[in-house]
């Protein structure tokens, strides 16, 4: 299917702005022009939240602060954890703001959005860990947030995706964690870079090979790219893991690994649903101000959590 029009237009803007990649700029300007792009022509107008509350978690070294997305204490849901993309480098709780209020309203689950710490001033493990930990707590700790206890939801974008695939891994032998379903959106599931839609061209989509190799040496460095704390894909055993849904988009570097993961989660025993959207790209889970796409996806999320 072709490019949709409105995500072509996203694409050439970008192209038109772009004057130097940007592992040349400052990290700051990099994270405030990813910031300034989810205004509400993208996102879509934010939806009303009963209860959005910033709280502090205990991390493995510092404090993680966490917004959370819910109703009234007095209704509680299941929680999900959500880890938001920016190729470990960027983004963060406000930009992912819309994005968590559309799923924390449509899934009817108490949605926690973590700060993780980013790269390159926290590079691996810090995020992962941050992750985890936040995984652990929230399986302890559901009711103080207004939750169900119960196990809970791992639900990340891009990088993101990446942490709660990487979580559900090295969740399965931990008795203090209990995950109930792996929401993969748009996953970066191999650093290699190895898959062939990794060659599609940047007038064809938002995140080309090369922003992919900065993003993961940032993070990762040089050493074993086949890690599977970094590329669970090349992980020997994939068995005894949490349920899948994985999404995708045809217009997206990170397409055809997301099909390889789920194929191989399926190919272990374990329920995966592998969904590819049609003429869209990285990121347009985010987009509800320009793609249908975007709210159709949050309902094949909520289907697969009911």
């Amino acid at each position: 299917m072709a490019l949709h029009p409105a995500l072509e237009r996203l694409i050439q803007t970008k192209l038109a702005h772009t004057h130097k990649p940007q592992w040349a700029l400052p990290i700051s300007e990099v994270r405030q022009a990813f910031r300034d792009l989810w205004t509400p022509a993208i996102t879509g107008d934010p939806m009303s939240v009963s209860r959005i509350e910033d709280i502090s978690v205990p991390g493995p070294d510092s404090a993680i602060r966490v917004r959370v997305y819910g109703p009234e204490r007095n209704e509680a849901r299941p929680i999900m954890l959500y880890f938001h993309g920016g190729g470990y480098v960027k983004g963060g709780i406000e930009d992912s703001d819309a994005f968590c209020r559309r799923l924390a309203r449509t899934s009817r689950h108490v949605v926690l959005s973590v700060a993780y710490r980013l790269a390159p001033e926290q590079p691996f493990p810090a995020a992962l860990d941050d992750a985890y930990a936040i995984t652990v707590w929230a399986c302890h700790h559901a009711v103080e947030v207004g939750g169900a206890s119960g196990p809970v939801v791992v639900c990340g974008e891009s990088a993101g995706g990446n942490l709660a695939a990487v979580t559900c891994l090295l969740a399965r032998s931990d008795p203090r964690v209990a995950i109930r379903q792996q929401v993969l959106l748009q996953p970066a599931v191999d650093f290699t870079l190895s898959f062939p839609s990794i060659a599609l061209p940047s007038t064809q989509c938002l995140v080309p090979r090369d922003d992919l190799a900065w993003y993961y040496k940032s993070y990762y460095g040089d050493r074993n790219l086949k890690d599977p704390r970094v590329s669970p894909v090349f992980a020997d055993d994939l068995s005894r893991l949490p349920p899948a849904l994985i999404i995708a988009a045809e217009y997206d570097t990170l397409r055809d690994e997301a099909r390889a993961y789920a194929e191989r989660l399926q190919g272990a025993g374990v329920a995966a649903r592998y969904v590819c959207y049609a003429g869209m790209v990285h990121g347009f889970l985010q987009m509800s101000g320009l793609v249908a796409e975007a709210q159709s996806a949050v309902d094949d999320i909520v289907r697969a959590l009911n």
